[in-house]
């Protein structure tokens, strides 16, 4: 897939930028209101201070995640991603799944009969998809889905790669991603695991009966089949470890608790001894020792530089036209950090203003076939953010950062 002519294409970063205040003063007022494209009460991040706690396999085998994988985490959180509609509203595969978790918070009034639930085929969503009846269905959690093969809630696609294609192009009406981006968003989605969940394997007869063959137990994940458990909708089983963090429960969210959840299960006649001591089994298999992490400003920083490695990258393969794509996503994650500080916050966002222009600097210059020039101007600008860091700290309780505490302290790994 060929990319998007120049003239069109600058035109719609310059509408994406100028939302969130980047490319001239008189826009910082449009970047107030972040929701502007999406219907009053909406909300589509988890929390303003912390987020789901980070759950990557290759960080937990005491590694780091290769190229490819960091790519698609920028893929993951671009809302470039997912299309024009999504792109000026925001909405990213981060959006729905942060850090792989499901977002219990995500809420599209029109198309959301509670949080965390949405319907994929109504019109507030996407009115391409729209069906013309209310169905939403609960936004599943991602973590270890490199094991829960087929995927949708009704096992339709047997790979990730041709879920996330629909994900993109039907759900979300946005143009099929090019495959060296497809391949990253697959990639990075692969290194979702599971959470410091502390399973402990359900002893009651009622789940060994019962629950074990259909979701599995501490030490073996269940086999993927398809059941109807008496809602009339066909739905795969999910794994419960985890099962903290994805309240509420059953495909459309319609169980507020674990206890509802076991009691929808048509024809399983527990007595109340049996229902007590089943949730009490699935409670404990599903527990975590840790649920979020704080979100700060050095977390933020060390994912920027990051990614702006990957542009150096592309640079460094003379791919000057990939290194703009990926610069336009990058630059995005910039306008986040300055959507993050107060307008009174003059000085952090003047500095993270002349960020997301060097970075433009650079990717033109790469574009016109200059990339040793273009990786000398991205050099300067991770030696800005370096020196700009401690002035921005300064202003850290005029901003968002300061409801998870001093930014030192936490933050993603790189």
């Amino acid at each position: 897939m060929q990319k998007p002519p120049s003239a069109a294409r600058t035109a719609l970063l310059a509408i994406l930028l100028c939302a969130v205040g980047l490319l001239l003063p008189m826009a910082v007022a449009a970047q107030e209101d972040p929701l502007k494209w999406l219907p009053p009460g909406s909300r589509i991040e988890t929390t303003l201070a912390e987020y789901p706690v980070r759950a990557i396999i290759s960080e937990q085998r005491g590694g780091t995640p290769g190229y490819l994988a960091r790519l698609g985490e920028l893929v993951f959180r671009s809302p470039l991603t997912l299309g024009r509609d999504a792109a000026r509203r925001g909405i990213s595969c981060e959006a729905c799944h942060t850090n792989g978790a499901a977002n219990t918070s995500f809420t599209l009034p029109g198309a959301s009969d509670q949080p965390g639930n949405v319907d994929l085929t109504h019109l507030a969503f996407h009115f391409r998809e729209d069906d013309g009846s209310f169905n939403p269905v609960n936004i599943p959690s991602l973590r270890g889905v490199r094991w829960t093969a087929p995927y949708g809630h009704d096992g339709r696609f047997p790979t990730l790669r041709a879920f996330s294609h629909n994900v993109i192009t039907r759900e979300f009406g946005g143009p099929p991603l090019d495959d060296w981006l497809m391949d990253a968003l697959v990639a990075w989605q692969m290194e979702f695991g599971f959470t410091d969940a502390l399973p402990t394997d359900p002893t009651g007869a009622a789940y060994q009966r019962h629950c074990r063959s259909c979701h599995g137990d501490a030490r073996q994940l269940p086999p993927r089949r398809v059941h109807d458990i008496g809602t009339g909708q066909p739905v795969e089983a999910p794994v419960l470890r985890g099962l903290a963090e994805t309240a509420p429960y059953l495909h459309d969210g319609s169980a507020a608790t674990v206890a509802d959840a076991v009691s929808a299960h048509a024809g399983l006649d527990l007595t109340a001894a049996e229902l007590s001591e089943t949730v009490a089994d699935a409670t404990r298999l599903g527990a975590m020792a840790r649920r979020h992490d704080p979100e700060t400003l050095d977390g933020d920083v060390a994912r920027l530089n990051g990614f702006i490695d990957l542009i150096h990258q592309q640079l460094l393969d003379e791919a000057g036209a990939r290194a703009d794509q990926v610069g336009d996503m990058v630059a995005m994650e910039i306008g986040r950090i300055y959507r993050r500080f107060d307008p009174a916050a003059v000085t952090a966002r003047d500095l993270i203003r002349n960020w997301a222009r060097a970075l433009a600097r650079a990717t033109q210059v790469g574009l016109d076939g200059d990339h040793p020039a273009a990786r000398d101007l991205l050099a300067d600008l991770k030696a800005a953010i370096a020196t700009d860091l401690p002035r921005l700290r300064a202003q850290g309780a005029r901003s968002l950062y300061a409801a998870a505490g001093p930014s030192s302290t936490g933050g993603d790994k790189q």
